[in-house]
């Protein structure tokens, strides 16, 4: 199996959510053999933080974990690069494995206004 990682495009969001996001973004696409598995990066907040996003075909981080978790790690290498101090995520409820893997990723879980959310910060990651 070939997996390949490469700058998104919008015709990749549009194939998975049907349309691009409403923020800019610095996104990966991640490819096993030619087929799209998900989309993944950074989304520019307007209140200025750092939101990191993945959406994925259904089924995609279960079949293919392994190349799901090599763009995670290639986008915080991307984050480090850009300078990034703080990323903030939030784990998808519906994904049993999402927490584990952002943990796995260099995120903290922390609460904000009552919420959970995820944050990586340079000193953590």
């Amino acid at each position: 199996m070939k997996v390949t990682i490469r700058p998104a495009t919008t015709s990749d969001f549009e194939q998975l959510i049907g349309s691009p996001l409403p923020y800019r973004v610095r996104a990966f696409a991640v490819e096993e053999d030619g087929q799209l598995l998900g989309v993944g990066g950074f989304a520019y907040l307007p209140d200025g933080a750092i939101g990191a996003f993945i959406h994925q075909k259904p089924g995609a981080g279960r079949a293919h974990p392994v190349s799901i978790h090599k763009a995670g790690l290639r986008a915080m290498i991307e984050a480090r690069r850009l300078g990034f101090n703080r990323v903030v995520a939030m784990a998808d409820p519906g994904l049993d494995a999402a927490e584990r893997w952002l943990k796995r990723l260099g995120f903290k879980e922390t609460l904000v206004d009552g919420q959970k959310v995820y944050v990586w910060e340079r000193a953590n990651g």
